[in-house]
């Protein structure tokens, strides 16, 4: 309040005036000050009604109205809010985006954002801009004739079925004051019940979707009119049956000599393809000199089958970018195709694509890492693109220098930091099977792309789902550029056997009414309150309708598309709770048909209320409904580190050994199943709702809330300071070696942070780390390899690195079912409260250790007696390089320091050479061999043989296998006695035997702690 008196004193005290003989006039100055005037009908602005502005090109924050201490401040039009255009961030703008809304996010008021253009003067300093509930329209003045409407109005009119309308107004009128017109002609309506400013009407025949309906309604005078949407009729069999689309050539098809579009529009009287030579609007014409806003050619298209429309261009187009202008009723939008697989800059055209025309050379479809079969084989490091290689650290190369931040810095090779590796090369070393990648789908507005190279967003606010961003491009303004250069980044990655993982958003789009989905078809492809406004459970505007026909297609052939076009092997899903079940598994069904190992997993939960059926809600509860679909597990989550609501909250490894932090811990580590001896009382849902491991993404941190190291700084006392990086590698080795699907977010490898950058809103009371930096700048975001050069953090580094290997090496880690789990994992007590320990045994999942001990303790020095017989130790809290650091003999006891982390084994385990004869092999007794098969029969010595099972006595063997064709694979071979080893070495080989060979070779894998011979067919 100080701050905005002081502004309406000094304009008081500097306003210089020019005085004739009848008037006065305030001179026109440079703008200082921006008056926002609102106005609603019922007044109900302490209803949590705020507003969201950002100055263009920069941050949004919520502003509240102008109060003092006896309420909020009126003026002739209704509230206003009083912003300084002098303060840095209003610095020079020409435009500031506006939102009012309700609380965060609950409910947008226009469902548009609008813009208020700041003149280079002003008469007085002082920009005014008016705002009615409801009106989209910006007034610059009381009486602006373009400006927003005071007066009584329709505010939403829908069917609800075939023959009711709901309609809502701003004051009460008489009945007879309201009518109804179908294309332009009065109808008989047959009943029109009132409740105060809202009310029903009943037509007197079914609705017809190709014809206009429009409400009038009569105040005092003052006439009014609202097109009625059809958003009750789009859930109708009717609807469906007339118009659900099942074909696969939606979006525009290229061929040799010709193209060809198909638009889904039901509704519309008129769709035109509007055909341009560049995808850069006339505006930036400085910077793309083919910039035009005039179409080369706009051609009517033909209304075809199931409410499509149709059209065949003789020719290629690849590189023509592409619109459709719609006509719905009186209004004609000119849109971007959902279908659009590239876009010019900012996403305003789409561009026709011929990909043959854009693949680099050497690309290939249908190829991916061969490093999984089951989900829980997978390690998944989740990063942002340009978080990899925009510090400075990542190259010193001029030569890269375009690429920073960029797809393309994923492409560069042996870039390095005093010694340590950076970029692609510092994942391909940390050994992870799988890079989620934040969204890089063209995400419009929440950047620039023709601005500069420091702009930053995480990318959730969906433009055009099929097209990739183009900042992350070189050349954002040609859209075939965004394409080579992503195709190129996917070789790098499968030729290091990493697999991308694609975050999706397909749960809401960045814009609401003005959205391409729904310009095409309103309020089709979202869900919506009774009054008619967007519902809200992505709490940014607005939530889609996944479980409708054309937008359930929608999302299974966008997945599909991504997968088979660009070979991506996973999908992360915001929000999945939004999503429906059927729905999910649908997409899982698509993409296992393209490639069974592609990872589908997602968020099961909502941004905040949705109006979709909790029991077809793809969230936690609903997960043993969708057998493909993994979810995000929040309980070990909170459980290892705290809650992510509560920054100073601890979990377990910062010593806060609650009842319910334990059966966290022990939820997670037994990969989300119905285990005996955990408290499902203490869980969010009250159960177990994890069904089986390939089912539970164990995570203690992702790009959300505070980094870890951040995290253990907000919720440690001064003298726990020392042990974090002992914390830190802790928390992970929790995620690592427990059951379920590991997930780790980038840089917790070696102590990320992300500082606070003043301004942002971000960041906690004393402005030391940012916990939602979504639009944060790069000197919060960035991976910092000089940091990761710290001895410190290259310890952590190293650590996490072993503790990764550790995991892909032992199946026994890998668990898939929950039977698995129930007959191979067990608590083991220790009798200390710090320390959680479990064993895996019986050669868990084929794995070479029989019996594997993993202890983590939080408290001090712990002295730990050891479960009956040897036990050998082979990682600890300094990491683990595979050879047995001691081992204790029967009754010893280990010692386990504070925040660390042991793995033991004991059991017998084989060795064997590099190279197998089949026929006429010779091997010794600590050589175990065995054969597997997934069909078929065998006998060993004529008697029937299991497949698996391990040979390892002395003697003459035979082994004839049958397959299901009944082709013979016969193998002999000779174990021989030999002395026995108090430890044995371990070796892992992987046999492919071919019927009738004479001999075998095979390939060691690059990371070899457990292995047995494997012959395998």
């Amino acid at each position: 309040m100080l701050k905005k008196t002081f502004i309406v004193f000094v304009l008081l005290i500097t306003s210089v005036f020019i005085i004739n003989s009848t008037k006065t006039y305030a001179a026109e100055t440079t703008p200082d000050t921006l008056v926002l005037h609102y106005y609603r009908y019922a007044a109900d602005y302490d209803d949590g009604w705020n507003a969201w502005i950002w100055p263009e090109n920069g941050n949004g924050l919520s502003l509240p109205f102008d109060s003092d201490e006896s309420g909020l401040i009126y003026d002739d039009w209704g509230v206003t809010i009083t912003i300084d255009l002098t303060e840095a961030a209003f610095e020079d703008v020409t435009q500031v985006g506006i939102i009012f809304r309700q609380s965060e996010w609950i409910k947008k008021d226009v469902d548009k954002d609008r813009y208020i253009q700041i003149p280079e003067t002003v008469e007085g300093g002082t920009v005014n801009a008016y705002f009615v509930e409801g009106d989209e329209r910006i007034g610059y003045s009381v009486d602006d004739p373009n400006g927003p409407d005071k007066t009584d109005k329709i505010k939403s009119a829908y069917f609800t079925s075939s023959n009711e309308i709901q309609f809502a107004l701003t004051s009460i009128v008489p009945t007879g004051n309201i009518t109804l017109k179908i294309d332009d002609v009065e109808v008989s309506v047959t009943n029109i019940t009132l409740s105060g400013v809202s009310g029903v009407m009943t037509i007197p025949s079914s609705v017809d979707l190709s014809k206009s309906y429009v409400l009038y309604v009569d105040f005092s005078g003052n006439l009014k009119d609202y097109t009625v949407t059809f958003d009750g009729i789009y859930d109708t069999v009717a609807f469906e049956t007339a118009y659900a689309y099942d074909g696969d050539d939606l979006g525009a098809i290229v061929e040799d000599n010709a193209t060809t579009f198909r638009l889904w529009a039901p509704i519309s009287s008129q769709v035109v393809l509007n055909l341009y030579s560049s995808g850069t609007p006339a505006s930036l014409v400085s910077k793309d000199s083919t910039a035009t806003d005039t179409p080369t050619e706009s051609i009517p298209m033909v209304k075809d089958v199931k409410g499509t429309w149709l059209l065949t261009v003789d020719e290629n187009l690849h590189g023509t970018y592409y619109t459709f202008s719609v006509t719905n009723g009186i209004f004609t939008n000119e849109v971007v195709d959902p279908y659009a697989k590239s876009t010019g800059v900012n996403g305003v055209r789409g561009m026709i694509v011929d990909f043959s025309q854009t693949n680099p050379e050497g690309f290939t479809y249908d190829t991916r890492p061969d490093t999984i079969t089951n989900y829980t084989d997978s390690v998944i490091y989740e990063l942002h693109v340009r978080d990899l290689t925009s510090h400075s650290s990542w190259v010193v190369d001029n030569q890269y220098e375009a690429y920073r931040g960029k797809f393309m810095g994923f492409t560069v090779n042996g870039t390095t930091y005093e010694g340590v590796t950076t970029g692609i090369d510092h994942i391909i070393e940390l050994g992870v099977t799988h890079v989620q990648l934040l969204p890089f789908f063209d995400y419009g507005s929440a950047v620039d792309e023709s601005g500069s190279d420091s702009q930053f967003n995480w990318g959730y606010m969906p433009l055009n789902f099929n097209a990739l961003e183009g900042y992350y491009s070189t050349n954002p303004y040609d859209g075939s550029v965004r394409i080579n250069e992503f195709k190129q980044l996917m070789q790098t990655m499968n030729e290091n056997d990493l697999r991308v993982v694609m975050d999706v958003v397909y749960n809401h789009t960045g814009q609401s009414g003005d959205s391409n989905f729904n310009l095409i078809l309103p309020g089709y492809y979202f869900r919506m309150n009774a009054d008619g406004t967007f519902s809200n459970g992505s709490g940014t505007g607005n939530e889609t309708a996944s479980e409708r026909y054309m937008m359930q297609k929608f999302m299974v052939d966008s997945v599909s598309f991504w997968a088979e076009e660009y070979n991506i092997s996973g999908f992360r899903f915001d929000l999945m709770a939004l999503h429906d079940t059927e729905t999910m598994n649908m997409i899982v069904d698509a993409l296992h048909e393209i490639d069974s190992t592609i990872l589908v997993y997602g968020e099961p939960w909502t941004g905040g209320t949705s109006p979709l059926d909790s029991n077809i809600s793809a969230n936690k509860v609903n997960l043993e409904d969708m057998p493909g679909v993994a979810a995000f597990n929040d309980e070990i989550r909170n459980g290892v580190k705290g809650s992510v609501f509560n920054a100073s909250e601890g979990g377990f490894v910062q010593n806060n050994l609650t009842d319910t932090v334990v059966n966290q811990m022990k939820y997670g580590i037994v990969g989300g199943v119905d285990f005996p001896g955990i408290d499902t009382s203490l869980l969010s849902y009250q159960r177990a709702w994890g069904v089986d491991p390939s089912h539970v993404i164990n995570y203690a941190t992702a790009h959300d809330n505070n980094t870890l190291y951040d995290k253990l700084m907000l919720s440690t006392s001064f003298n726990q300071r020392e042990f974090i990086p002992a914390m830190q590698k802790q928390a992970n080795a929790i995620v690592l070696l427990a059951e379920g699907i590991p997930f780790i977010h980038a840089g917790a490898e070696f102590l990320r942070s992300k500082p606070c950058s003043i301004g942002t809103g971000t960041c906690d009371s004393n402005n030391r780390y940012d916990h939602n930096s979504y639009q944060s700048p790069d000197t919060t975001n960035q991976l910092r390899w000089d940091l990761k050069a710290q001895e410190t953090n290259m310890e952590v580094f190293e650590y996490y690195k072993d503790i990764i290997a550790l995991r892909l090496d032992h199946p026994a880690f890998r668990l898939s079912t929950a039977e698995e789990v129930l007959n191979c994992l067990d608590f083991y007590d220790t009798g200390n409260p710090t320390i959680i320990a479990y064993t895996l045994s019986s050669y868990a999942n084929n794995d070479s250790w029989d019996k594997i001990l993993v202890i983590h303790n939080t408290g001090d020095f712990a002295s730990v007696s050891l479960p009956d017989g040897e036990w050998n130790l082979v990682a600890n809290g300094s990491g683990t390089t595979g050879e047995v650091i001691k081992t204790y003999a029967d009754g010893k006891t280990a010692i386990a320091l504070e925040n660390e982390t042991l793995v033991l084994y004991q059991g017998i385990v084989h060795e064997t050479a590099s190279v197998l004869a089949v026929d006429g092999g010779t091997y010794t007794t600590s050589i175990g061999v065995y054969y597997a098969f997934s069909d078929g029969s065998a006998t060993l010595n004529g008697s029937p043989y299991l497949s698996g099972t391990i040979i390892d006595k002395a003697g003459d063997y035979t082994l004839i296998y049958t397959d299901a064709n009944s082709d013979i694979t016969e193998i002999h071979f000779v174990i021989e006695s030999s002395f026995t080893f108090p430890v044995w070495l371990i070796i892992t080989l992987s046999v492919t035997v071919v019927a009738g060979a004479t001999g075998v070779f095979f390939r060691k894998p690059l990371i070899s702690f457990v292995r047995r011979v494997i012959l395998k067919k």
